[in-house]
């Protein structure tokens, strides 16, 4: 079976199909809470599934281990076990939601590359996070990190002790930045699909009215800044709002770092769901993640969307 070959139920090549959801499986503990993040998604948006284990032979073998197996007779065995397994899991998703297309891949290469690479035509990309200690913080993996950094869409990264819940309470951060415009309109659209709502959250540290550096809480100076960045939020919400008039949107002012009023109001809200706009630095676009997407994706309890 070739590399690149892909199993579906209908039985098509689905290279020419244009948008779907990709499932990062790995055989891991955070896999069952991406399968079920990432087929209940496809069902909201109405586009095929993708179950995706990328075989990654260089990693499974030692170097001596490759001499001493014949590495292409090994990774031949370990495509065909790997693409078992997921054809028992995509079997499984089929019974759940039987209107769903369900199509298995099991490239060989690397993980990052793979699932960046497939983020390119795909409406999301899920991948899992390890969560560790009382505090429950989430630890992406390098495999997970790369594609949150270097996507393309939308990726969502998925706590693995989460069980799976729509999206009825999304907030989402809101910047004045044309990532942050789409994280808007892809957490009021997300929302849209169960019926729920969106708080978006501003936050500010150091803003200047009338020549002055404003610090006095309640203050009129104060109460301007706050006015005119949430009267600039509901301006970048109005598209958004407008293409899905029913959700209900909220708008908070917070005088705090970006992903700490954003932590912080998902905590408050019991959100569902966390979406941010990534904003790399640097002069080569994709570099690095902005710190507000890196700190959240690692420190929330829920998934996060990160809009690219």
């Amino acid at each position: 079976m070739a590399d690149d070959e892909l199993s579906s139920r209908s039985g098509h090549d689905p290279q020419g199909s244009a948008r779907m959801v990709v499932a990062a499986l790995d055989g891991s503990s955070h896999e069952a809470a991406v399968l079920a993040w990432a087929s209940a998604f496809a069902v909201r948006h109405h586009v095929a599934l993708e179950l995706v284990h990328v075989v990654d032979v260089g990693v499974s073998l030692t170097p001596y281990a490759v001499i001493a197996t014949e590495a292409p007779w090994f990774g031949e065995q370990l495509e065909a076990s790997t693409r078992a397994r997921l054809e028992q899991l995509a079997a499984t998703v089929r019974t759940k939601h039987p209107d769903l297309e369900v199509r298995v891949r099991t490239p060989f290469g690397s993980p990052s590359g793979v699932l960046v690479s497939l983020s390119e035509r795909a409406a999301a990309v899920v991948v899992g996070a390890s969560t560790h200690d009382r505090l429950e913080r989430l630890v992406l993996g390098s495999t997970a990190l790369a594609v949150v950094a270097h996507g393309h869409g939308t990726v969502v990264v998925v706590p693995e002790s989460l069980p799976p819940v729509e999206p009825h309470r999304v907030v989402v951060g809101a910047d004045g930045s044309d990532a942050g415009g789409r994280a808007l309109a892809a957490a009021v659209e997300e929302a849209a699909t169960v019926g729920g709502s969106v708080t978006a959250v501003t936050a500010w540290t150091l803003e200047i009215e009338d020549g002055v550096v404003v610090t006095e809480p309640g203050s009129a100076r104060w109460a301007r800044v706050e006015s005119r960045l949430a009267e600039a939020t509901r301006g970048a919400l109005e598209a958004a709002r407008a293409a899905h008039p029913d959700v209900a949107v909220d708008v908070l002012v917070r005088n705090e770092k970006p992903a700490t009023a954003l932590l912080a109001v998902a905590a408050e809200r019991g959100a569902d769901l966390v979406v941010v706009g990534r904003r790399g630095r640097g002069g080569f676009t994709g570099l690095l993640m902005g710190s507000v997407s890196r700190t959240v994706v690692q420190r929330s309890s829920v998934p996060v969307a990160v809009v690219h």
